[in-house]
């Protein structure tokens, strides 16, 4: 019998459940099997065939997986994601890695992420977003994605890191753009997508809690 859901709700809850487990900083709604933020990423990467994705930072995984899924029903393209592994308590970096919860440093990818049949399509790097960049320094990205660091010198670091690294006609997102402080931590990055609106080409932005921006390069 023909639906009408271009993707099954089923399918789409249990990718949700798997990949957020329990967080909805994307606007997701299990109800009807929306993926909220997700569909921005999917369709981007889907429109202009992403060879090569990169994704800085994600609590479990979720918009990594929406971008390997991007890239494995594109039938090509690799992401790049990385994150640093410390836990939201562990302030030994750069900027406050508050956010995080320690996942990735106990976590074997390939059976993570093959429960999707994702395993083909994403590369885990557990290191800080400078470390990958000083290790990958000629690597160009399609479509890249911040959601590491959330202070203001964090998020602005990450972003001169690798916008030189875009690709002409790529997209750079911006994840909490519009979250407000809470439990004692600035979100540095709604200061920073203020700025950056005024000098690059905005494709969209969502600023109502937790947000998102897109700029294009041109």
């Amino acid at each position: 019998m023909f639906s009408n859901k271009i993707v099954s709700v089923d399918k789409a809850v249990g990718f949700m459940q798997f990949f957020a487990k329990g967080d909805n900083w994307h606007k997701m709604d299990l109800q009807t099997g929306n993926l909220g933020y997700g569909w921005i990423h999917y369709g981007l990467i889907r429109t202009i065939r992403a060879k090569r994705v990169l994704c800085i930072g994600s609590r479990y995984g979720y918009i990594p997986a929406v971008c390997a899924m991007a890239c494995r029903d594109n039938r090509e393209g690799v992401v790049d994601f990385v994150d640093a592994g410390f836990d939201m308590d562990d302030f030994s970096g750069p900027g406050q890695h508050w956010g995080g919860v320690g996942f990735w440093k106990k976590c074997n990818p390939k059976n993570y992420f093959g429960k999707f049949g994702l395993q083909k399509n994403i590369v885990l790097s557990v290191m800080t977003s400078a470390q990958f960049a000083k290790a990958h320094q000629k690597r160009q990205f399609d479509y890249i994605y911040l959601d590491g660091d959330h202070s203001y010198e964090g998020v602005k670091a990450d972003f001169e890191l690798f916008w030189p690294r875009l690709k002409k006609g790529g997209f750079m997102a911006l994840h909490d753009i519009g979250s407000p402080d809470k439990d004692g931590n600035v979100y540095g990055t709604r200061k920073f997508w203020l700025e950056l609106a005024k000098k690059y080409k905005v494709t969209m932005q969502f600023l109502e809690d937790p947000g998102i921006g897109i700029v294009q390069k041109i």
